[in-house]
């Protein structure tokens, strides 16, 4: 194996090791986007459920 081959296995090696730390934040941070996103849902989905038995409740009291 000459010098060029051997630093071009190198430089292959280091370029492929930053582009695997670049996928792995990328996919970092689209987990934590998603994590914000369904705690987002979670909330939204407690919010609508009060509202819906807030509403029942109302309906109820208004027409008994």
């Amino acid at each position: 194996m000459n010098d060029d081959e051997i630093v071009h296995a190198g430089t292959r090696r280091i370029v492929g090791r930053e582009a695997l730390r670049r996928l792995s934040s990328l996919v970092h941070e689209w987990q934590a986007e998603e994590a914000a996103k369904a705690a987002l849902a979670k909330r939204f989905i407690a919010g609508l459920a009060l509202a819906a038995l807030l509403g029942l409740a109302l309906f109820n009291w208004f027409y008994r």
